[in-house]
């Protein structure tokens, strides 16, 4: 579960280190209202994660890890998480992690760092009212009127570097009172290392505004 408080306070202390935009930070505060669309999928998850583009996971501030009281895990090339008692969790990237990275590789226009790629909220359990309510993200979506698109399902996980879920959606807002469209990742099940395997099931593209052509599309996610 987590804490919500102590979850803003991580937010802007992130925010203070360059890390996140005020709209940005504000955007994450949204999922914590009891009117928001998935706010029954924020109670049940395990964590919550932001995930950052940043120009070089080197050149972030060391003082990172003391906003919060954060350990370091799954470190790649070009990518760090940092999990937070707080139970949100910063993700900083410099490697293509998305159809829209490859689509800046192919455009030669690079957008500006940072900024937050996406919100992911992480559904470790494997009960049957969290399978139920991840199955129903994407009717939900749908009546919101918000994009979505599906990774993963029985026998054929979802990778991310060197680990893997069951299953994800990815939902893409529209006409958010910040004026941002992030898209949300909902993982499904549990976080499972595989050494055996490195790469990463790129986020597919807002289907709305660049129709995604190949959205199990995978590349290279460091070592």
């Amino acid at each position: 579960m987590i804490e919500r408080d102590a979850a803003f306070q991580t937010l802007e202390a992130i925010r203070e280190l360059g890390l996140l935009s005020q709209p940005e930070v504000a955007e994450v505060k949204s999922l914590f209202q009891s009117c928001f669309s998935f706010a029954d999928a924020v109670q049940l998850a395990d964590s919550i994660h932001v995930n950052i583009k940043v120009d070089d996971v080197s050149h972030v501030p060391s003082n990172v890890i003391d906003a919060g009281q954060a350990r370091r895990e799954n470190e790649k090339e070009g990518y760090v998480k940092y999990a937070f008692r707080s139970g949100l969790n910063l993700i900083l990237s410099s490697i293509a992690i998305s159809q829209d990275d490859l689509r800046e590789a192919k455009a030669d226009h690079k957008r500006p760092r940072p900024f937050l790629d996406h919100i992911g909220i992480d559904l470790r359990q494997e009960t049957v009212p969290v399978r139920n309510l991840f199955d129903a993200i994407p009717y939900l979506s749908g009546k919101q009127g918000w994009g979505y698109v599906s990774q993963g399902g029985p026998g054929r996980p979802v990778f991310c570097c060197h680990v893997q879920v069951s299953a994800k959606h990815w939902v893409y807002p529209r006409n958010r009172p910040t004026g941002l469209s992030i898209p949300l990742e909902f993982a499904y099940g549990p976080l499972v290392m595989n050494e055996t395997q490195s790469g990463c099931d790129l986020r597919p593209a807002d289907p709305e505004t660049a129709p995604a052509r190949n959205p199990t599309a995978t590349a290279s996610c460091g070592g």
